[in-house]
């Protein structure tokens, strides 16, 4: 009967043991799952960071194609208009000259008649 009791009490201190030790494990699987959390809630932060930049990358790159074409159209209006203002001088020029000679031609007579 000793023996039993001897038994037993190795019995219910094993028991004991097993649940501290089942008890450690516990707390290192939490200790374990909060650092994991909190690794995921960095990478998480990290990430919508990451896509806010990107976002943000995106709408620059559309906002300057939209403005490249707005001033390319511009400039090109603004290279057809000093096209036709050139030619409008030369015309005027032209002109002048035209009437300058016809004027240079009598003049001349008119200098010899008096």
């Amino acid at each position: 009967m000793p023996k039993v009791g001897l038994v037993m009490v190795v019995l219910a201190l094993g028991a004991c043991t097993g649940r501290s030790a089942l008890e450690v494990k516990r707390q290192r699987w939490d200790v374990e799952r909060r650092g994991l959390e909190e690794q995921l809630d960095q990478l998480e932060e990290r990430l919508l960071t990451d896509q806010a930049r990107v976002h943000f990358w995106q709408q620059m790159r559309e906002r300057h194609e939209s403005i490249a074409a707005v001033s390319c159209v511009n400039l090109g209006r603004h290279a057809e208009n000093i096209a036709l203002l050139d030619e409008k001088q030369r015309d005027k020029r032209d002109a002048l000259a035209r009437k300058n000679r016809v004027a240079a031609r009598f003049v001349p007579g008119a200098k010899t008649a008096q």
